[in-house]
């Protein structure tokens, strides 16, 4: 049955990046039974609220414009995208470091970032590097170079993960952190030296003029999806914010573990997809006006995918986790199992939910993040202000969620029966 979903281009593409995406999701699990031993949950509060930092501010540094680069026909208009979205992510990464020079221990007050001391100085380069790397991957993807995007995933994580079990003997997070900064670097240097050798005569077509043109153009990136994104991040993130605050940093770092373990691969292969599934969308639509067909055999996929191992991890998860990573970190277990729900429906509308930019749906998208924000910080927030428990507060943060999940779903099937011109 799934095999009949898994024919032709298509196919072959998914194939690539998921071998790519397989292999990179291997080594931070393969790793982890060391890691938990070298680091405490403490260290690894202090690395997830770092991370959830970055993950957020990040958003704003691009204004958005990445997500346009596989929309023009011409690769001209496309490169110039790439380098309004590149002069953006150094501005503003620059602007958010004067910022914190200036404003430091205000930022940390307000925020309750006191754990993260002297790294908050660091934030602005990752959030550089991030911006930086997320507009490559997209105009790899829209130069379908998918052999690229799979081996240098598998790179990043080669280095992350070199970097973080050398450094483990330090504390404070400091490992868990420099290793990350260090394999995003060189991995981006090397993808940086390629695209420049292989599109180099696409890369001189740059200009200020055409850039200010394109900018315009798709106003509405930075209109509306840098805040409706920002929002859609904050969800996932500002709960480790908030459980810094509300709770201690160990259950922090028990929740990032649950994270880690199962988020990040099912993020990666659902990425697969999704990628694949945004170019061949936009020709589809191209083609017949609609993407109706390869909506639907994308999300039987997905589904088929992931029914038996969000069931067998649901019943295992607790024990697990202990066996995996030590019997201090049988929490994690409990937390997952917490979260399921929660991960099989992203995971099966995630990958879809590009049609909100191919079809240029911005207001929808914003009214979305909105509803997503609101319920799933008020989840958290009752959970710890009623109940002062972080169980129920996960357990409210995961239904939430879920009910937005199938919204978004529902919202997406009707564009893609609907359809809309790709070029206005």
């Amino acid at each position: 049955m799934i095999k009949k979903y898994f024919k032709g281009e298509f196919s072959r593409n998914v194939l690539t990046l998921f071998t790519g995406t397989s292999m990179a999701q291997l080594i931070p699990i393969a790793i982890s039974p060391i890691l938990t031993r070298l680091y405490g949950p403490e260290e690894f509060g202090v690395f997830a609220l770092y991370t959830a930092i970055v993950s957020i501010l990040s958003v704003i540094s691009t204004g958005r414009y990445e997500l346009a680069i596989i929309l023009p026909q011409k690769d001209s208009e496309a490169i110039n995208i790439s380098g309004l979205a590149f002069f953006l992510n150094i501005s503003i990464s620059l602007c958010l470091l004067v910022v914190f020079l200036i404003g430091e221990e205000q930022f940390k007050s307000i925020f309750g970032l006191d754990e993260l001391g002297v790294w908050i100085y660091f934030l602005p380069f990752s959030i550089m590097l991030l911006g930086a790397y997320q507009i490559i991957y997209y105009w790899l993807n829209r130069r379908k170079m998918y052999k690229y995007m799979s081996t240098n995933k598998v790179t990043q994580q080669v280095w992350i993960g070199g970097s973080n079990l050398s450094l483990g003997y330090t504390t404070n997070g400091v490992g868990l952190i420099f290793g990350t900064i260090v394999g995003q670097l060189i991995s981006l240097g090397i993808i940086i030296k390629k695209i420049a050798k292989l599109e180099k005569d696409i890369v001189k077509q740059v200009s200020k003029e055409e850039m200010i043109i394109q900018a315009k153009r798709y106003s509405n990136f930075p209109r509306y999806l840098t805040f409706a994104h920002t929002l859609n991040i904050s969800s996932s993130n500002l709960s480790t914010i908030l459980f810094t605050n509300f709770f201690s940093s160990v259950s922090v770092g028990y929740f990032s573990l649950t994270q880690r373990i199962l988020r990040m691969p099912l993020t990666l292969i659902g990425s697969s997809i999704s990628d694949v599934f945004r170019q061949k969308a936009v020709e589809e639509i191209i083609a017949k006006g609609n993407c109706k067909n390869i909506y639907i055999k994308t999300f039987c996929s997905l589904f088929f995918l992931a029914s038996v191992p969000f069931v067998l991890l649901y019943i295992i998860s607790p024990w697990l986790f202990s066996f995996i990573f030590g019997e201090e970190w049988r929490v994690a277990g409990d937390y997952a199992r917490l979260m399921m729900p929660m991960l099989f429906f992203q995971f099966i509308t995630s990958p879809l939910s590009s049609l909100f930019m191919i079809m240029e749906k911005q207001k929808l998208d914003l009214i979305w993040q909105i509803g997503l924000f609101v319920f799933t910080t008020t989840g958290l927030v009752i959970g710890y202000i009623i109940f002062n428990s972080i169980e129920i507060s996960i357990l409210l943060f995961s239904i939430a969620y879920s009910i937005m999940y199938i919204i978004n779903g529902i919202m997406t099937f009707t564009f893609a029966i609907h359809g809309v011109s790709i070029e206005k």
